[in-house]
C-alpha cells in the first residue's frame, strides 16, 4: 500500500512539474524558444584567456622566441600528452640551434605519432626539412600544415614563407612567386 502511495506521489509530482512551464504566448502564438548565438563566429565576447584555450599549445620554430614555457602561462592543467608534445618540441628546437638535424627530427617524428594533427608540428618538420635542404619534403609538409592550420592566417604564412624559399632554392623562381606571405 505504502509502494502505490509513493508512486502516485510521485507521478503526481511529475505532472506537476511539467505542467507548470506555459509554452504559449498571449494571442494564442506558439512559444518560440531564444535564438541560438553562433561564437565560433565572434570571439569579441570570449575573455582573451578563454580563446588562448582553444589555441594550439606548441612552441614552433617562429613562435618560440615569444614563449618560452606555454604551460605555465595557463590556469588550467596541460593534458600529459600536451606537456610531452611541448617537451619534444622545446628539445627539437634546441637541437635545431645546434645544427643537430637527425635528432631534431627524431624528436619532431615522436611528437607527430602523439599528434599527427597538429599543423604547427609539421610547420617545425618543414622548416627542419628546409634546413637539411630537402626541399621538396619542405614544400609538402608546409602544405599539410596549411591544411591542418583551420584558418590561422599566421601559420599560413609561416608556411608560405617555407614554400617560397623552397621553390627559390630549387630554381623555380615562378613557382615561388604563386605564394605570397600576408
Amino acid at each position: 500500500m505504502v509502494k502505490i502511495y509513493l508512486l502516485l506521489l510521485f507521478i503526481a509530482a511529475l505532472i506537476n512539474g511539467c505542467s507548470s512551464t506555459d509554452y504559449s504566448r498571449e494571442g494564442g502564438q506558439a512559444y518560440q524558444p531564444p535564438p541560438v548565438v553562433d561564437q565560433s563566429q565572434s570571439d569579441e565576447n570570449i575573455p582573451p584567456r578563454t580563446l588562448e584555450a582553444y589555441q594550439p599549445k606548441v612552441i614552433t620554430t617562429a613562435a618560440a622566441s615569444q614563449s618560452q614555457n606555454l604551460s605555465r602561462a595557463h590556469s588550467y592543467r596541460t593534458p600529459a600528452s600536451r606537456t610531452a608534445v611541448l617537451d619534444l618540441l622545446k628539445q627539437s628546437k634546441t637541437a635545431m640551434d645546434e645544427q643537430n638535424y637527425n635528432e631534431a627530427e627524431s624528436l619532431l617524428k615522436r611528437a607527430l605519432r602523439i599528434e599527427p594533427g597538429n599543423a604547427w608540428l609539421w610547420h617545425n618538420m618543414a622548416v627542419l626539412q628546409f634546413y637539411r635542404e630537402n626541399y621538396q619534403q619542405a614544400i609538402q609538409q608546409a602544405l599539410k600544415s596549411n591544411n591542418l592550420a583551420k584558418n590561422n592566417k599566421k601559420l599560413e604564412s609561416d608556411n608560405y614563407k617555407v614554400i617560397k624559399q623552397s621553390y627559390i632554392e630549387l630554381g623555380k623562381p615562378e613557382k615561388a612567386a604563386e605564394y605570397q606571405e600576408w
